[in-house]
């Protein structure tokens, strides 16, 4: 569990249906109109793994890609090859392309997606790193970004919320924020390089961050509401995780969805 955020902690529950999807209840609740959660291993000896860019069979991973489309209800679904940087692509409502064609969209270079566009569901890859996720309500606008500790580092929150911004006109203080499954704290130790590319004291040996309660410093920083600010109480690595860990030495992926229903 995520320490010192001060903020909503949210257990994330499964989703009914045949994809292994956990979601933020009482975001399901106040935002009807909204497609969110994180999908996990699943049951069974055949795991739920999402890799497109991996050693996995590309036809059975593509079914998975299809039942996800189909339990989300978005025609369109869009993926980057990730490079732990900030760029965030805008899509649909004078974006990069037509989000209104059904099928797997695939790119690469990009770290975060927004749009405003309904029927599409955007995603990102994770198995440790944080899946954020940002939402306007007033304006139905939305940004899922890929929170590594590169990319933290580099600004891709500010680059998510500066997104939207320049997309409807959000405000900082109108969006709700959402930290999803990650790597815990006392999980998550790192060399001293990455204590102080993340801003932290350089500590002389290998020790502990917390990428999410960084990540709520940023936000606040921002200008995002603490009383919008939730974090996901599930840790990828330690306890009755559901979900993939790298650094538990899993190579499959899951991924952080986020989508205007159609």
């Amino acid at each position: 569990m995520p320490a010192n955020t001060e903020v909503e902690l949210v257990r994330e529950r499964p989703a009914t249906g045949a994809v292994p999807l956990y979601v933020h209840a009482m975001w399901s609740e106040r935002f009807p109109w909204l497609v969110q959660g994180t999908t996990a291993a699943g049951p069974g000896e055949a795991p739920f793994d999402l890799r497109l860019f991996g050693s996995a069979p590309v036809g059975r991973v593509l079914e998975r890609w299809e039942q996800l489309r189909e339990a989300t209800g978005c025609p369109r679904v869009v993926i980057s090859r990730q490079v732990h940087g900030t760029r965030v692509l805008v899509h649909g409502a004078g974006g990069s392309e037509d989000s209104r064609a059904p099928g797997l969209f695939v790119t690469r270079g990009y770290d975060g997606h927004a749009t405003r566009a309904p029927g599409l569901l955007l995603t990102v890859s994770v198995a440790d790193c944080v899946p954020i996720s940002a939402v306007d309500p007033a304006r139905r606008a939305i940004a899922l970004l890929h929170g590594g500790w590169r990319g933290i580092a580099a600004g891709v929150v500010e680059a998510g919320v500066s997104a939207l911004v320049k997309l409807g006109g959000s405000r900082p203080d109108e969006l709700y924020v959402h930290l999803g499954p990650a790597i815990c704290g006392g999980c998550y130790e790192v060399a001293p390089e990455v204590h102080a590319a993340l801003g932290f004291p350089i500590p002389a040996r290998p020790a502990p961050v917390d990428l999410r309660a960084l990540l709520v410093e940023r936000a606040i920083a921002l200008g995002v509401r603490r009383d919008r600010l939730s974090v996901s109480a599930h840790c990828t690595k330690c306890g009755d995780s559901p979900f993939f860990s790298h650094r538990g030495g899993r190579a499959e992926r899951q991924m952080g969805v986020l989508g205007i229903r159609g």
